[in-house]
Parts: C-alpha cells; structure tokens; sequence
C-alpha cells in the first residue's frame, strides 16, 4: 500500500500542492475552494471542525437519499432520550421485524423478542448498520410508536435549521419521502459530534463484542462498515475516523467521516457515489473521494492572519488637529481564517470606504468607516475602520477658522450693511443737524444787531 504523509514536506505533498489549483465557488457567507481533481460522488460538503469553517461543497443543497445516514439521527434521539445506555433494555419487537421482512436490510442477527442493551443496540445500529436495531430503538424511545419517533427526528432536524431534511423511518431504507442533503447531514453529525462524546465512540469503534442475550447466549461481533477503518482493507486510511455508511440502488453510495492530522480536524459528507463502473463492476468512489479530499485538505490549507487590528491601513484628514493633521486607521476586527498555501493572500482586494475629512478632537477608536474583503468580488469579511490615535484639538486654530468663516457669511455682510446703513444716517443726521444749528446761530445773531 502506498504510505501516506501528512505534513507537506515530502515530494508527494509538494506534488501535491503544485496540481492543485483553486477555483472560487462564490457564496454569500463565504468562499470555498475546489481542487483540480473530480469528485465522483454527486454532492459533497467539507467543514473545518476546528474554526467551523466550511472549505469545499459540491451540490451541497441537493436533494439525496440518505440511505442508513439517516442512524445519525436516530442516534441523536436516543441519546437525547435514554440518560444510562449500559443499563436500558429493550426487547425486540414483532412490528420491527415484520417492516424488514424480505427488503434485503443490513442486520446484526437480533431476533423477535431478543432483550438487548440500548449500548448494545447503538452499537450495533452505527457499527453494523444494522436496521433491526435502528427500529427497535425507535419503538422504545418513540413510546411503543415508531411514528412517533419519526415525529421527534423531523421536529430536531427543524431545530438545527436543516431546510432540506425529512425522515420518513429511523433506519433508512427506501422512501421518496425521507430525503436530505449534504450540507443538512453536516449539520446534524456535527450537532452528535459536539454534543454527545458517545456518539463518537461508537461511531468510531472498528470492532465491538455484543453481550450475550436471551437468544444468543455467546453473544455476537460487529464490525463496522467503513473499510477506510480496517487497516487489511485497499482503502484503509489512517486519519479517517467512523462515522457512517449509507448505500441503496437509490442514493448510491454515502458516506460520513471524520479525519484529523497535525491538529486539524475535519467532517466530510459525499453523497451518491456512483454504484459500478461503466463495465458494471463494484465501484467504491466515495472512499477514493474522501481520501483525495482529505489529502488535499491536509496539505494545501494553513490557518493565516489575513487582517489584523495593529495594520494602518488608511489615514483620515483632521481639521484643528493639535500638531498633526491626519489619522491612522486600522481594522476593527481581524480576520483569520484558513487559506489555500498555493493562493497568495495579496489577491484579497481590501474595499475602503471612509471619511475624507474630520473635525478635531479625535478619539482613538472612533469609527471612521468600513473596510471589506473580497475576493474576486465576493466579500470574505467587513469591519469598521477606527482611529488608531486620540488627535487634540487646536483652539487656536478653531477660532481663527471661525472668524474667518464668520466673515465669509451672510450675517457678516448683513451686519457690515448695516453698519454703513447705520453710519450714512449718522452722517446725514449730523450734517442735517449741523446745518440746522448754524441756522438758528444766524439767526441769533441778526436778532442780536436789531
């Protein structure tokens, strides 16, 4: 088998690297990235567990058959519901059984009327797909109605904001009415993941002895059905962990998994892989798929500071700055996010919109506008533009503005108008009044000669 390396210094990773070139897959809340080799199953969804980040998707809100996907959330129910798995029995029932009859349904061999743990059921159910056990977990928890369990799996996928989900049975065998998607099945295992260490330890066990019950007294082995687990298996992948197979005529080939390596963890769901080849042989692309994804996602992403809050990335005029005459402005929030290693950073157009000039006193921290990242024209991320420096008034300045600006108005002038208005009726009360006061003096004087 060929040896697989997960840290992007060997030849193979650097060949790697070297063929694969990105392509935008344009989305409103962000950017994903697609390698230059084909995926062959039909809709696929890769999320970053670590930042929540989503980097690859593939018809991630098409419609699909879930086929046994469909255990996940018929596991979330019932850890919801059954506080002590080691310790809840329940005993196999006739309708269970009369559903499965002759549908060619994967089992692990429970019988009618066998009394087994929810833990060894669980097992069981995510290990060995086993459908027997999918409905009798249901019939326990649903209150002796499966119907009603398939009320409490529609209710919870609603709560997690699945849009394109709806279960019509807990084990997933063919139904036109149970359908969901790729990006919906993210959803939901990452809600099982983080909420419930259990799941994962089951859904990860490799190999798993059930108890002994009533009707087999030895008890039994199941293995589970993801050959990228098995290290005797062609398609053993050491990084890969659990989850979930799902295969029918009808939704070919699914798979759910998990895989982490130097740190990074990532959940991949690929639905509809292609059930034989063109000659009709057993294909098996959904292990080649989420191997060669997983591969590319090792070693082609770093987590990179793309934007930081110490970065000047503009200045801002200030009028009546004491001693300075701009500001610096700089990111509220910075942006960190995984990026391709193959893609330089300096591709990000930074989008400024901001204030041309503003009045003193400066505050450090003022808004002062926004700054938005886009890559070729989709936004990454937006933020607002702040002040790095506090930048004091000069009243000095501030007042012979306003002097000057005083007489550049309107009120000026109105007031010079009417000052000279004011002096001309002085001048013309004083001159009327001088001449009227060298009148009577005339006067005075010839009244005087007389």
């Amino acid at each position: 088998m060929q040896k697989i390396f997960c840290g992007g210094k060997t030849a193979v990773v650097t060949a790697l690297a070297l063929m694969f070139s990105m392509l935008l897959c344009l989305r409103t809340e962000a950017v994903t990235f697609t390698p230059n080799f084909t995926v062959e199953s039909d809709a696929a969804y890769l999320v970053n567990l670590d930042k929540d980040l989503t980097l690859y998707e593939k018809n991630a809100d098409k419609r699909c058959y879930p086929a046994s996907l469909t255990k996940i959330m018929t596991a979330i129910i019932v850890l919801e519901n059954v506080p002590d798995l080691d310790n809840t029995y329940v005993e196999a029932p006739l309708v269970v059984f009369d559903e499965l009859y002759m549908t060619g349904a994967s089992t692990a061999d429970y019988s009618r009327g066998e009394i087994a743990s929810v833990n060894d059921l669980m097992h069981a159910m995510l290990m060995a797909s086993a459908c027997e056990a999918a409905g009798t977990l249901a019939y326990h928890v649903g209150g002796e109605s499966i119907p009603n369990f398939i009320d409490m799996m529609n209710t919870k996928a609603q709560e997690l904001g699945c849009t394109g989900t709806h279960f019509a049975n807990p084990h997933g065998l063919f139904d036109p009415d149970q359908y969901t998607t790729a990006r919906d099945m993210a959803v939901i295992t990452q809600y099982a993941i983080e909420n419930y260490p259990k799941f994962m330890e089951i859904a990860s066990t490799v190999e798993y002895q059930l108890s002994p019950t009533n009707k087999r007294p030895d008890g039994a082995t199941v293995y589970h059905t993801n050959s990228m687990l098995k290290s005797s298996s062609d398609f053993y992948y050491p990084y890969a962990k659990g989850i979930k197979t799902g295969t029918l005529d009808e939704s070919g080939r699914n798979l759910i998994t998990m895989a982490s390596c130097d740190g990074n963890n990532y959940l991949l769901v690929t639905m509809g892989a292609p059930m034989t080849l063109e000659d009709g042989t057993k294909a098996n692309f959904q292990y080649t798929d989420h191997r060669n994804i997983y591969e590319w996602a090792f070693n082609t992403f770093e987590y990179m500071n793309i934007m930081r809050t110490d970065e000047a990335v503009s200045e801002v005029s200030v009028k009546f700055g004491q001693d300075k005459d701009y500001v610096s402005v700089c990111p509220k929030d910075p942006y960190s996010t995984l990026w391709p290693n193959t893609y330089d950073t300096a591709n990000i157009y930074r989008k400024i919109t901001k204030e041309e000039v503003v009045q003193a006193p400066v505050h450090k921290g003022d808004k002062l506008g926004t700054i938005e990242l886009q890559l070729s024209g989709q936004t990454l991320f937006t933020t607002d533009l702040v002040a790095m420096d506090d930048v004091e008034i000069s009243m000095l300045d501030y007042n012979i503005d306003l002097a000057k600006k005083f007489t550049k108005s309107s009120m000026f002038k109105i007031a010079i108008a009417g000052a000279v208005v004011l002096v001309l009726l002085y001048v013309i009360i004083y001159i009327s009044t001088g001449r009227k006061k060298k009148r009577r003096i005339k006067r005075v004087n010839k009244s005087r000669r007389f």
